[in-house]
């Protein structure tokens, strides 16, 4: 009664939300089923990930969203000419914000993912910060993929990793990167905080800096975000980094860099006070739109006192806020903050690291906080999650071909961890001790981890020794799983449980 009881409210919910909207059977039908969907399979997407809000809280969100911000779902099927617009722009959904419309293939995921796009999304970033706009979009495809994930690779009983043509790979890494690092409560606040009050960016750093005592892997996450962005989003990156650059030489003579600023903040002060008293005076405003008007061509004249008032005090509003930036830098805190930002900032200027180099050093940076995280966890259960996520992290693929672990330097690094992790389990007395060699102990436990079950306590293993070496299989509580075999000399006595038995992985 109590899972048809929860449906039944979430039902009820939508019901209610679709009664004042001006949807087709069909439309509601989908939502319907999206909804009844997403219900059944959060349960096993919450135990596979760790990393996320509760059901409710996403549910409620989904709900909500569709209330407020769905007015108008239209469904495509993938061989019509209307399909043509998202095979154009290689996405699965395109969403109109001030419109609130969806257009989107008639599936649960697509329209889970279209639903999420709409949904308003902040991630504010603070400054002037060159990578903003691109590193804000990525926030916003990580969280529509990270959403649809939940229908996309989950159906209620199994969990299969699926990647599409569409498919935005490096977003999504990012996305879980930090997800990890930073948890759900922070990137929900980073998401949904309406102001820039807050400098999210910069406490992710900070507390990253806190496990890892350095700053590289937010530096290698600059250059993977500026190595991933298209050659005309480089370029004017790059542009707005040079401007950075001569600023960053001129900071470097602080005497003649603040008396420089001073000068301009009068000057700026002296052409706001004549701009004051033509705005205060037609006359005086009359006079100065004729001496522009002078100096103009014929079809470009001001025609209309109106249109230059308007101009003037946009111009002013300019000047106002290149005064705030002038004050704000001449504040001996600000002026090193600032110099340090640039120096930051043109760490990637005109990067020309290879893509692959530079995504191995990153993730081995993933890897060392990891490692830190680990060292600070002594419970069964906050050592359980991260073998979880550990687990769920080796699956993730930087194209459709290529998976992390491929790179040999990342495997090495996450077989490292693991080994860290399995041994502080089996110290704990939380994980079954296969062997008192610790490397074939751990051979064994990361063969039977390396599989798509969903809960990681229902593992069985049954091992077996032969002329051969060791053959090893794994089972879903009784259903079997797989087999591999490790070819090494291996004896009965090199095992502490008995041969052919399913012994289950956890106590």
């Amino acid at each position: 009664m109590g899972l048809f009881s929860k449906l039944k409210d979430y039902h009820a919910e939508l019901e209610e939300v679709l009664d004042s909207k001006y949807f087709s059977a069909s439309i509601k039908s989908l939502l319907f089923s999206m909804i009844y969907k997403s219900e059944i399979c959060y349960e096993d997407f919450q135990k596979v990930k760790k990393s996320v809000r509760t059901k409710e809280d996403f549910l409620n969100e989904i709900i909500e969203v569709i209330r407020l911000y769905c007015d108008n779902i239209k469904v495509v099927e993938p061989d019509s000419n209307q399909a043509k617009l998202l095979i154009k722009n290689n996405v699965k959904a395109l969403t109109n914000e001030k419109e609130r419309s969806i257009l989107t293939y008639p599936t649960e995921s697509s329209l889970l993912y279209a639903i999420s796009d709409i949904s308003p999304k902040y991630f504010y970033i603070n400054g002037n910060f060159p990578l903003k706009t691109l590193l804000q979009n990525i926030l916003v495809n990580g969280y529509n993929l990270n959403n649809e994930e939940i229908l996309r690779d989950f159906n209620g009983w199994s969990w299969d990793k699926v990647y599409d043509d569409e498919f935005r790979y490096i977003d999504n890494l990012i996305y879980q990167n930090l997800l990890v690092i930073l948890g759900e409560k922070f990137l929900y606040e980073w998401r949904t905080y309406g102001s820039t009050r807050k400098d999210f960016l910069e406490d992710a750093k900070q507390f990253i800096k806190y496990f890892t005592n350095n700053e590289k892997y937010i530096k290698d996450l600059y250059k993977m975000v500026y190595l991933a962005s298209s050659e005309k989003d480089r370029e004017k990156i790059d542009e707005g980094l040079k401007e950075k650059a001569k600023l960053l030489k001129k900071m470097e003579n602080k005497i003649k860099f603040i008396d420089d600023a001073k000068n301009r903040k009068m000057k700026l002060n002296n052409k706001i006070q004549r701009m004051d008293l033509a705005l205060n005076d037609k006359k005086i405003l009359i006079k100065e739109l004729k001496k522009v008007n002078a100096k103009l061509e014929k079809d470009k004249k001001i025609k209309l006192v109106s249109t230059y008032r308007k101009r003037l005090t946009k111009e002013r509003e300019k000047y106002v806020n290149e005064i705030k930036e002038i004050d704000y830098i001449l504040k001996p805190s600000n002026f090193l903050n600032e110099k340090k930002a640039i120096e930051e900032t043109l760490n990637f200027y005109r990067c020309k690291d290879k893509f692959e180099e530079t995504l191995i050093d990153w993730q081995k940076e993933f890897l060392y906080f990891i490692d830190k995280k680990i060292n600070k966890m002594n419970t069964r259960d906050e050592l359980i999650d991260i073998l979880y996520e550990i687990r769920y992290y080796s699956k993730l693929k930087i194209s459709k071909d290529t998976y992390l672990s491929d790179f040999e330097e990342i495997e090495n690094s996450i077989d490292k961890i693991l080994k860290k992790v399995i041994t502080k389990l089996c110290k704990l007395g939380a994980m079954k001790i296969f062997s008192m060699d610790i490397n074939l102990n751990c051979e064994i436990i990361k063969y039977a981890l390396d599989t798509n079950i969903i809960e990681l306590e229902d593992t069985r293993v049954a091992l077996k020794c032969d002329n051969e070496g060791l053959i090893i299989k794994v089972y879903d509580k009784e259903a079997f799983e797989k087999q591999g075999r490790k070819r090494t000399k291996i004896t009965e006595n090199s095992l502490e449980v008995k041969q052919n038995r399913k012994i289950k992985l956890f106590n």
